[in-house]
């Protein structure tokens, strides 16, 4: 393993550049947790001599986890020049939701019967059919009823795509408040994407650029294994693929974090392309292959980074340098 940097000039405190560091990659994995818990009571059975109650115990195991992920353990190293084109840009995933009233109101009975018998269920389910007869006897919700059931009746014997919502617009000129609201959905994964003009001025950076390109290559492919899971021959050779190697980038300014611009989480190289003519034409450098002969004199490297995790507010509460991630 060896480090890279390019181009070759010394870098003092106040150089700024990309560092990106390359390792292997460790599942985070899932872990039951430690220990057992005891779930005991009893159970009530009819016989001929009435009713019996009969004490139970089972111990139960606690359920997985997923765990945290370990630091990078770096193997390799690769310095470049701050791209051109620098930018970041955080999403988050959101959905329309509609909770129209009748269907509010069912939701509340049910959970209402529940959360008050949670230790009856015979209470519970007494209750719901109690609560849910009154509503559903309701003015609105009997109207609602019988529109739902016209349609669906229309619909199977004349292939319509009347809804109980258009029927009732087209009877009263109303439709069913539907409440609508913007909704959190989830998160989303963060991508990059560089591009690099390399031009290797002498034998030095070209034995630079050539290391860093088949290293990139290297570590973005994924390896094989002929162990599976438990870490048990498999008798059948290269049966699992491993994933491919992590990579962690960060802005530096000599040996620090760069003051201002973003942070990166760790990732994945999804894509990598390389233009060997990057002016357009093909040259090369002359000499012995060994004194970097036959080196293009100017090629276009472009990167595709995707994050393995999601940004969290909690990230930012670390007090990151700068603009934070």
């Amino acid at each position: 393993m060896a480090d890279y940097r390019y181009p070759t000039a010394e870098l003092n405190k106040d150089s700024d550049f990309l560092r990106i560091e390359i390792g292997k990659y460790n599942a985070s994995g899932l872990t039951r947790d430690s220990g057992f818990e005891t779930l005991d009571g009893t159970r009530n059975t009819q016989g001929a001599q009435g009713v019996q109650s009969t004490a139970f115990s089972f111990t139960a195991g606690k359920p997985f986890k997923v765990n945290k992920r370990k630091p990078l353990t770096v193997d390799e190293t690769i310095l470049l020049p701050i791209p051109s084109n620098i930018q970041d840009g955080n999403s988050v995933k959101y959905t329309e939701g509609s909770l129209d009233g009748l269907t509010a109101a069912t939701a509340g009975i049910v959970l209402k019967s529940f959360y008050e018998n949670e230790d009856n269920p015979g209470q519970a389910f007494a209750d719901l059919l109690k609560d849910g007869t009154v509503l559903g006897l309701s003015p609105g919700a009997r109207e609602y009823f019988l529109n739902n059931l016209a349609a669906s009746a229309a619909n199977t014997f004349f292939g319509g795509n009347l809804s109980p919502s258009q029927l009732l617009a087209r009877q009263t000129g109303n439709i069913l408040n539907p409440n609508m609201e913007l909704l959190f959905d989830g998160v989303t994964l963060r991508s990059f994407k560089f591009s690099f003009k390399l031009t290797p001025r002498n034998k030095t950076e070209a034995t630079q650029v050539k290391g860093i390109i088949k290293t990139l290559k290297r570590s973005m492919a994924p390896g094989t294994s002929s162990t599976g899971f438990d870490k048990q021959n498999s008798g059948i050779g290269d049966l699992y693929l491993s994933t491919p190697r992590i990579f962690k980038l960060s802005y530096m300014r000599g040996t620090r974090a760069h003051p201002f611009l973003h942070k990166f989480k760790e990732c994945f190289l999804t894509d990598m392309s390389v233009n060997y003519t990057g002016e357009g034409t093909y040259a090369t450098y002359g000499g012995p292959d060994d004194q970097g002969g036959g080196t293009p004199v100017s090629m276009i490297m472009d990167l595709a980074f995707k994050e393995v995790e999601p940004i969290y507010g909690s990230d930012y509460d670390d007090g990151p340098t700068g603009v934070g991630y």
